[in-house]
């Protein structure tokens, strides 16, 4: 049977810190990147909507669908 001393905690509790730490810093790229996405979306959304011309309101709902597909991807 082994014997656990403090040193085997210490470094258990080290290991703990550095994953929560890491879970941390990839949640906060995922919310940086979801924020990011949002804002591009709702700028291609109100230029549709501020367009009068049926051909450039096509162009952005066309790239509105694109910028969808890449941040799904990205997240």
């Amino acid at each position: 049977m082994t014997q656990l001393t403090p040193d085997h905690f210490e470094l258990h509790d080290s290991n703990k810190a550095k994953r929560y730490e890491q879970k941390q810093k990839e949640k906060k790229q995922k919310d940086q990147i979801y924020f990011e996405g949002v804002d591009k979306l709702n700028k291609l959304a109100n230029a549709y909507d501020k367009a009068t011309d049926q051909s450039i309101k096509e162009v952005y709902k066309k790239k509105w669908f694109e910028l969808v597909k890449i941040y799904a991807a990205k997240l």
